[in-house]
């Protein structure tokens, strides 16, 4: 848990909306969560080193980097870390290869 009792949450999306939507779905589950919303490559690794999440939640792609690089190196370091793709699409087979890379899941935004 976060430093006030909270669930942090790292989350990685390159689109505002699609960040706000994450945001919301997370506040009316009712779970205190601290939200840290990260936009680039180089705040995904300053973020990870700063502090550690609860959990990381991924699109699958970003401005400069895409999801699956970002899994990598968690798992790299900590296997831990429940690591959650939310995405705009998604097809069986892409979450199958994404579990066995060592996603926790994948969800759908839509289903947020």
């Amino acid at each position: 848990m976060g430093k006030t009792g909270s669930l942090h949450v790292l989350h990685i999306e390159d689109d505002p909306a699609h960040a706000e939507l994450v945001r919301r779905a997370l506040e009316k589950s009712g779970l205190p969560c601290e939200v840290q919303l990260v936009m680039s490559r180089q705040e995904f690794l300053d973020a990870l080193d700063a502090a550690k999440p609860d959990v990381i939640l991924s699109d699958t792609r970003g401005l400069d980097f895409e999801g699956l690089e970002a899994l990598r190196h968690v798992r790299r370091r900590s296997r831990r870390i429940p690591f959650v793709f939310v995405s705009s699409y998604s097809d069986d087979e892409t979450a199958a290869r994404l579990k066995a890379e060592g996603a926790t899941d994948c969800l759908l935004k839509t289903q947020l």
